[in-house]
């Protein structure tokens, strides 16, 4: 499982894009549906108008009385005719004059009402169907934005946009630099890219990426110095003059001050006096055999490093560099510093030059590492020079990448020459540095380079980093209040009221009655009755109110206030803590595109290309 792990691994990593990292996005939350503005409405049709036919029902209930009384009128004369043409007509009255008037209009309502309600019911059902279909709608919508938030890439690939020619990395630990040159270098070999890393860290920081381009085969030199010196001569193929001003150089990074200008061409006019004299081949060790013949110290009786002519040679020299006390501490100086290199060195006249490495295919790591400290520094300083130098001659590298890693004691003035050698023949340069502190500060904000920020654990550098990476508006929280109150209340009221009244009411009736009897055979009436009668009613009414109340109130009133401010502040867009607290992995990414300042927030490691929704381009 873990074989086919790696194979996946190095299949995802080997794309022929660019790629430092992964910026994580997630993907935008899910829209509003535009059917939400849209949902179907009910109106409540009116009802049927049907006023006029109930007021014909009213008015024929009306006169219902005296159509009753016409119908029976009409009986009643034409029953002297004909009983059975009396009955009819009486029906019929009765129909026509009685019952068609309410029941026709009452008719009239119940068709119109039933009419009314079977459009609103199918008017209804209508509703009922469009809520359905938008409802339906408004699921299809939510369930497509799920299905896009699933499906979202949330891990794109970082790319630096403004193609610089140098890209500094301060700050990060061993895992960190590890994994960014896994996930960088395997993007950069599969395009053809030629691969050169010098590790100063003794971290052996290109190990993971050695490992996965060599599973891939591609062509991979591994050299740890000074282990390998009897295969790579660190002073081979190099000229006196070369030789001189390189070791040199080397001295005076030493001296921790740029002032001493004076003694480092001092240093170079001793070195080249010896290496000129020097016939044989060139070595540490008959450097520093060359110093001790200028000092005087050399024992030519014991020690056969130098030939008995190389010797006469120096000795004559000595009077022309002259003896002072100055010329003598620069050569105890130099004899000291280069002797360092001199007791770890293997002689082999087939030593390769490490000007032949440095650009040449796939990948060459190159590891500096010692148990003693000062010979450790000084072999670091000799390394970068001859990287130096030999970049100097160099035509064309725009098909190379060169790594520099734990550099920070070179100082600014190496690091800045290198940088400007290699944007001149076109070799991409990555520095990666352990500190952000004293004049490193100032290779960042270079027109031609990119910087990318790891955790800083020191609270200097990590302030540092925050102020490179900028500031901006954003309103915060500054004021939080809380405000607590009681209120409490006493009252009693005392009301007393008296009232009287008086009333005397006076009333009259008057009725009147007639009466007759009638033969109903005859028109005419056997007897007439009548009666008359009035009335008066007196009543007096007399009342005394008398009323009184106490009322005693109390309230307690409590009262929460909660109230916050916001300011409007100018701060770090990434504070100082955050910086000395990234993952190991983290990084903050700024450059200056032709776009405009970029700041990105990434991740370099390599096992973020196993996880799922892992997009191949980067966003757009």
């Amino acid at each position: 499982m873990a074989t086919s792990t790696s194979v996946v691994l190095a299949e995802r990593l080997f794309v022929p894009l660019e790629r430092w990292g992964w910026e994580y996005l997630l993907p935008s939350p899910a829209s509003r549906s535009p059917e939400s503005d849209r949902m179907p409405l009910w109106y409540e049709p009116p009802a049927p108008d049907v006023s006029a036919l109930q007021h014909k029902v009213a008015i024929a209930k009306a006169k219902l009385p005296k159509r009753l009384g016409m119908t029976g009128l009409a009986w009643i004369v034409l029953s002297f005719g004909s009983g059975t043409l009396g009955f009819l007509a009486l029906i019929a009255g009765v129909v026509a004059f009685v019952i068609m008037p309410i029941v026709v209009p009452n008719s009239q309502i119940k068709s119109t009402v039933a009419q009314a309600r079977a459009q609103r019911e199918g008017r209804y059902g209508q509703y009922l169907q469009a809520q359905s279909d938008w409802q339906a709608r408004i699921a299809m919508h939510d369930q497509a934005e799920l299905a896009r938030q699933a499906a979202a890439q949330l891990w794109h690939p970082l790319q630096v946009r403004s193609d610089p020619s140098r890209v500094d990395v301060f700050g990060g630990t061993a895992e960190g630099w590890t994994s960014m040159l896994a996930t960088l270098g395997c993007s950069l070999a599969q395009s053809g890219t030629k691969l050169t890393v010098v590790d100063f860290s003794e971290q052996y920081v290109a190990s993971a990426l050695a490992g996965l381009m060599y599973e891939r085969g591609h062509k991979v030199t591994q050299i740890e110095l000074p282990t390998h010196t009897n295969r790579y001569g660190i002073l081979a193929g190099l000229g006196a003059e070369e030789l001189a001003d390189m070791l040199a150089q080397s001295v005076h990074t030493m001296r921790g001050s740029s002032e001493h200008i004076d003694l480092r061409a001092l240093d170079t006019d001793l070195l080249e006096t010896v290496l000129r004299r020097l016939t044989g081949a060139t070595t540490f060790r008959r450097i520093v055999a060359g110093l001790e013949v200028l000092r005087r110290t050399y024992d030519i009786s014991t020690d056969e490093t130098l030939s008995n002519e190389e010797v006469t040679r120096l000795t004559s020299a000595v009077d022309t560099i002259g003896q002072s006390d100055r010329v003598q501490q620069e050569l105890q100086f130099l004899a000291s510093s280069i002797g360092l290199l001199s007791k770890d060195e293997v002689s082999d006249a087939d030593a390769l030059p490490l000007g032949d490495l440095w650009n040449s295919d796939g990948l060459t790591a190159m590891v500096t590492a010692h148990s003693h400290a000062r010979r450790k520094d000084f072999l670091d300083r000799v390394v970068f020079h001859r990287l130096l130098h030999d970049v100097r001659d160099l035509r064309d590298g725009s098909d190379g990448v060169l790594f520099v890693v734990g550099a920070d004691k070179i100082g600014l003035e190496g690091l800045e020459s290198l940088a400007k050698h290699c944007r001149r023949v076109g070799l991409r340069l990555v520095l990666l540095l352990e500190r952000l502190r004293g004049d490193l500060k100032e290779l960042l904000g270079s027109s031609d380079s990119a910087a990318i920020l790891m955790r800083l654990g020191n609270a200097q550098d990590a302030a540092a980093a925050a102020e490179f990476i900028g500031r901006g508006h954003k309103f915060v929280l500054s004021q939080i209040t809380t405000q607590v109150g009681t209120a409490v209340s006493k009252g009693t009221s005392t009301t007393e009221g008296t009232s009287e009244s008086s009333s005397e009411t006076v009333g009259f009736s008057t009725s009147k009655g007639r009466s007759w009897n009638r033969d109903v055979a005859h028109w005419f009436a056997d007897s007439v009755g009548g009666s008359d009668s009035t009335t008066k009613s007196t009543s007096f009414t007399e009342a005394l109110t008398r009323n009184w109340s106490t009322t005693a109130t109390e309230s307690t009133t409590d009262t929460v206030n909660h109230g916050t401010t916001q300011a409007r502040v100018y701060e770090f867009a990434v504070e100082p803590t955050t910086v000395q607290s990234l993952p190991t992995t983290a990084f903050v990414m700024v450059e200056n595109p032709s776009s405009g300042r970029r700041v990105v927030i990434g991740d370099c490691n390599p096992g973020i290309t196993l996880l799922d929704h892992v997009a191949l381009s980067p966003r757009s």
